[in-house]
Order: C-alpha cells, then sequence, then structure tokens
C-alpha cells in the first residue's frame, strides 16, 4: 500500500507539471480505486493535449456511464489516431443503436483486418445474429486459430446445431483445454448428453477448480442429479457461501428435496435477494400456506421481474382471496406468453362466455402441450360447436386422468348417441370413488 501511495503522488507531481502520460496513468490509478470523477478529469486533460490512450480511456470510461455522444467523440478520436481496442470500443457503443449498425460493423471488422480478436468476435457475432453464418464462421475461426475460447464455444455450438456431432466436441475440447471453465462445463454436459458420465464429472471438477464459484455450482448440480447429495451439498454450499445465487438457489431444492424445509427456504430467500427469478418463484410457493402475504410479494416480484409461471400462480393466489380483477391481468399475460396452464384458465372464462372461437387456439395449445384440463375443456368446446367425434377423444383422453367433469360430459354424449352400456360403466366408476350416488 505505501509503494502504491508514493507511485501516485510521483503520478501526480508529474501530472500537475503537465505530463500527459503522466496525467493518463493517474486517470487509470483514480478509476481502479473508484474515483471515477477526478479519472475523468485526468483523463480529458491528457486527452486534450492528445494522448491517444487518454482518448480512448475517457471515451470508454463516458460510455459506461451512459454518456454516448461525448464517448463518441473521444473514443472516435483515438480510432483515428489507429488505435485499435478504441476502434472497437466505438464499434461496441455504435452497436447499441440499431440505426448505427452499419458503421459498427464498419468499425469492428476495420479493428478485426488489423487482428484485434476482440474485433473478430463481436464481428462475427454480427453477421451471426443477422444470419449470414458463412461469414460469422470465418470470423470465429479466426479468432479461435488466435486463441479465443469464446469463439472456440461458438463454433461448437454451430456444429452442434448443424448435428456435427465430432465437430461440435472439437471445438469444446480446445476450449477446455485451453483453461476455460464454461467451456469445461460446456463439455462436461455434451459429456453427460452422450452418458460419459466419468467424464463428464473429470471436466466438471476441472471447471470447479479454477475457483469460478458458477462452475462450483455445476459440480454440486450434477453430483445430485447422480444421487451423491453429501457431496453435491459441500460444492452447492462453497459456491452459496461465496455469494453465487445459482448456488443458493440450487442448495435450497437439495434442502428442501431432504426435509429441511426452513432451511431451504432460507436460501431461496437468499438468492431472491439477489434477484433470483426462480428462487422467488419457489420461495412464494412454499410460502402460500402458512404466510400467504409474504407469498403474494415473492410471486408479485418474480412475475414483475418476467417469470411466467409466478404470474399464473400470483393470479391463482389472488383469485383464492376473492381479489379476481388484480388477478386477471396476471392470468392473460401468462397466457400471452405461451403458459399452457394460463391458456387453459383464460381459455376457460372464455368458454364459459361461449366465445368460442377465441378460446379454440388456447385450449388446443394448452392441450397439445399435456394439460389434463384442457382435454376436457377442449372437448366440451367441441361438443357445444356440434364436432362430436373429435370432441368425444378428447374427453376420453381427460376421463382417462380420472376428470369427474370430463366423465360427465362423455356418458351425457354415450347416453344421447344410445351407448348406454358404456356410459353404465362410467357411473359405476363415479359411484366406486364416491362421485355419484347409486341409483
Amino acid at each position: 500500500m505505501t509503494r502504491t501511495w508514493h507511485e501516485e503522488q510521483a503520478c501526480r507531481v508529474a501530472a500537475e507539471t503537465g505530463d500527459a502520460e503522466a496525467q493518463a496513468q493517474l486517470g487509470l490509478m483514480c478509476e481502479r480505486d473508484g474515483r471515477v470523477e477526478e479519472a475523468e478529469r485526468w483523463y480529458a486533460t491528457a486527452a486534450e493535449a492528445g494522448h491517444v490512450m487518454a482518448m480512448k480511456y475517457l471515451g470508454t470510461l463516458l460510455g459506461g456511464a451512459g454518456r454516448t455522444g461525448e464517448a463518441e467523440r473521444w473514443l472516435r478520436a483515438a480510432a483515428d489516431a489507429g488505435e485499435a481496442q478504441a476502434i472497437v470500443n466505438l464499434g461496441a457503443l455504435l452497436v447499441r443503436d440499431p440505426q448505427r449498425a452499419g458503421e459498427a460493423e464498419e468499425m469492428f471488422r476495420r479493428a478485426a483486418e488489423m487482428g484485434v480478436v476482440h474485433g473478430m468476435v463481436n464481428l462475427a457475432i454480427m453477421y451471426a445474429e443477422s444470419g449470414r453464418d458463412a461469414e460469422a464462421r470465418e470470423w470465429f475461426g479466426r479468432a479461435a486459430e488466435a486463441g479465443d475460447t469464446e469463439s472456440m464455444l461458438h463454433l461448437g455450438d454451430a456444429a452442434q446445431r448443424a448435428g456435427q456431432a465430432e465437430e461440435a466436441e472439437r471445438w469444446y475440447t480446445r476450449a477446455a483445454e485451453a483453461g476455460d471453465p464454461v467451456a469445461m462445463t460446456e463439455l462436461a454436459r455434451w459429456c453427460a448428453s452422450g452418458r460419459r458420465m466419468e467424464e463428464a464429472e473429470r471436466w466438471h471438477r476441472a471447471a470447479a477448480e479454477t475457483g469460478r464459484a458458477l462452475s462450483v455450482t455445476n459440480l454440486g448440480v450434477f453430483l445430485a442429479q447422480s444421487g451423491r447429495l453429501d457431496e453435491a451439498e459441500r460444492w452447492l454450499r462453497q459456491a452459496a457461501d461465496a455469494g453465487e445465487p445459482q448456488a443458493m438457489f440450487n442448495l435450497g431444492i437439495l434442502l428442501g428435496d431432504t426435509g429441511r424445509a426452513a432451511e431451504s427456504r432460507d436460501w431461496y430467500g437468499r438468492a431472491a435477494e439477489h434477484g433470483h427469478r426462480d428462487a422467488m418463484y419457489n420461495l412464494g410457493n412454499d410460502l402460500v400456506e402458512n404466510d400467504p402475504e409474504r407469498a403474494e410479494s415473492w410471486l408479485r416480484r418474480a412475475a414483475e421481474a418476467g417469470h411466467v409461471p409466478a404470474m399464473f400462480n400470483l393470479c391463482v393466489l389472488l383469485n383464492g382471496q376473492g381479489r379476481y380483477r388484480e388477478g386477471v391481468p396476471y392470468l392473460l399475460k401468462a397466457s400471452d406468453a405461451g403458459y399452457p396452464p394460463a391458456m387453459n384458465a383464460a381459455a376457460r372464462d372464455l368458454l364459459d362466455q361461449q366465445r368460442y372461437d377465441e378460446a379454440e387456439p388456447l385450449l388446443r395449445g394448452a392441450a397439445d402441450a399435456g394439460v389434463p384440463a384442457a382435454f376436457r375443456n377442449l372437448g366440451r368446446l367441441l361438443k357445444e360447436t356440434g364436432r362430436l367425434d373429435e370432441a368425444e377423444t378428447w374427453l376420453r383422453r381427460a376421463a382417462d386422468t380420472e376428470d369427474v367433469e370430463a366423465i360427465t360430459l362423455l356418458m351425457e354424449m354415450l347416453t344421447q348417441s344410445g351407448r348406454n352400456e358404456e356410459a353404465t360403466r362410467w357411473l359405476q366408476w363415479l359411484v366406486q370413488h364416491g362421485y355419484a350416488r347409486p341409483a
């Protein structure tokens, strides 16, 4: 610390005498120490004196603060002076505006052709996102050959999507062997998908040994899925104690599955406080019975953060309290997002209003997704609109799930078509299960 203080003081003396290099270096020291305003002043002083690196530092700092116009001015000045990373950073600033994608591409290409790996990667990503796959592969390939593991992963993913299993594994392996923990995890998952579990575990452990908290989490999850719960818990606790929200969430699951409900909720709560939406959802669901007020709070937070199942469960909770008007918007949002239980529930309301044309596509979507109640509701809609053969098919599917309302509707159809013997068998089933009294 003493040496750093002396270094800064020496740099400050030189900076105050007008040394632009010292001014730029002092700006870096201030920024690293969190003194952003002072850093900006020194960068600006050096940049105004023509120091190219200070222009880049200043433009990057301003861009991170959302001061786009000022950032562009300084990054462009550094880029025009040939500073390669400033060219990449200018492209990254321009790409935020969809209207300036062409300018961003020009910057990335310029940097890429200068041999800047980040320029190659960003150019490839732009090509991939716009469907120019051949050009994307070319630049990902160049970056990968320069040692960029992110590009290796992109190439592996592209090969996987194309069904080129050996090529995909080759790229995942190269990235993993280069020491990238993300690539190690991806390779572990690849091995696991091929039931090569020993290899999968080896790569999960290698990733965890890098100390990356999310990799430690992934090892814990892998071990839990393998039934080695004690060891899984140790790894998950290590990552959770290091502040990794995904570990907190998965530890909550493991503890809940092993009967430690209170501790499970505690870890869900910690993950939720870090903004983990699934943890908010699970915590809300766990609290519904004993603490509905807190349950509502967490489900609402998850729903407002875009968690679709939470929207539906919040609607169910509100409806159960007679707060129908509050619940309906969440139901409709979940339905519009394609969540099958919500689609079925929304369609049921439309069906009750005989708004068949609106209800039918929702019910078909929910039924095709396997929601049993949608089998019955779709069967009812088809029955009410005169499509009896298809109605019977869906009602039978619902009846096979022991849906009493569907069985009742099916019995009506059987009786009306003279199939009294089968109708009687269904009635006997209802009697045996206590849903009807014997005649």
